[in-house]
C-alpha cells in the first residue's frame, strides 16, 4: 500500500509539471531577473473578457462559458488555451485567463494565442464575451509556489512593491494574480505570480 501511494503521489507530481510544460505562454521580452522577481515586456495581445452577473456569476461557469469557445471546433482548428490565468480571487484552472469576483458579479479574461489577430481569431458564438486588444506593456513580477490565498497575495505584493521600490520602478495600475497550473497539481509543483505594471 505504501509503494502505491508513492506511485501515486510520483505520477501526480509528473503531471502537474507537465501540464505547466504544455501549456504555451505569451511571448515576452525579458528585461531583467533577480531571483524570484522578473520585468518582462509584453508585446500586445488579444483576450476574451467575460462578465456574468446575477445568480449566474460564479467563476466555474466563466470558466465554462470561456472554455467552451476556445475548445470549440472552427475552420480552424479549436484556438486552444495559454498560461497563465490571471485572477482577482483565487481559483484553480489552467490557461490564460483574468479573472474578478464581487457579489453578484464574475469576470474573467482568457488571453489567446499569439497566432491570431483581430482579423483571424474566430468570433465567439456566445455575445457575452468580448473581444479585447490588451496593449503592449511592463511587467513587474513576483513567482511562488503553493496555493495563491488572500494572504499570499498580500505578503508576495509587499514584497513586489519592496522590489519595484529599491529600483525605482513605478507600478501602474493594480496587482494582477497569475495562475499556471490545473487545480490538480500539488500545492509545492504551482507557479503562481502576481503582475504589476510599471512605466517604461
Amino acid at each position: 500500500m505504501k509503494a502505491l501511494l508513492l506511485l501515486l503521489l510520483f505520477c501526480t507530481m509528473l503531471i502537474g509539471t507537465k501540464t505547466m510544460a504544455d501549456t504555451p505562454e505569451p511571448a515576452y521580452t525579458l528585461v531583467k531577473t533577480e531571483g524570484a522577481f522578473a520585468l518582462r515586456d509584453y508585446p500586445a495581445q488579444l483576450a476574451a473578457d467575460l462578465t456574468l452577473t446575477g445568480d449566474d456569476a460564479s467563476m466555474n461557469q466563466a470558466f465554462r462559458i470561456l472554455a467552451n469557445y476556445i475548445f470549440t471546433e472552427y475552420p480552424s482548428g479549436k484556438i486552444g488555451m495559454t498560461a497563465p490565468v490571471t485572477v482577482e480571487r483565487a481559483i484553480g484552472m489552467t490557461a490564460p485567463v483574468t479573472t474578478a469576483q464581487s457579489e453578484g458579479q464574475a469576470y474573467m479574461r482568457f488571453f489567446m494565442p499569439s497566432r491570431y489577430t483581430s482579423a483571424t481569431l474566430p468570433k465567439p458564438a456566445d455575445a457575452r464575451i468580448k473581444i479585447v486588444e490588451v496593449p503592449t506593456r511592463r511587467i513587474a513580477s513576483i513567482q511562488f509556489s503553493w496555493w495563491l490565498t488572500d494572504a499570499a497575495a498580500a505578503k508576495h505584493e509587499g514584497l513586489l512593491r519592496d522590489w519595484l521600490r529599491s529600483h525605482q520602478l513605478k507600478p501602474k495600475g493594480k496587482v494582477e494574480r497569475q495562475v499556471f497550473n490545473d487545480p490538480f497539481t500539488l500545492p509545492w509543483n504551482r507557479r503562481n505570480e502576481l503582475w504589476l505594471e510599471v512605466s517604461p
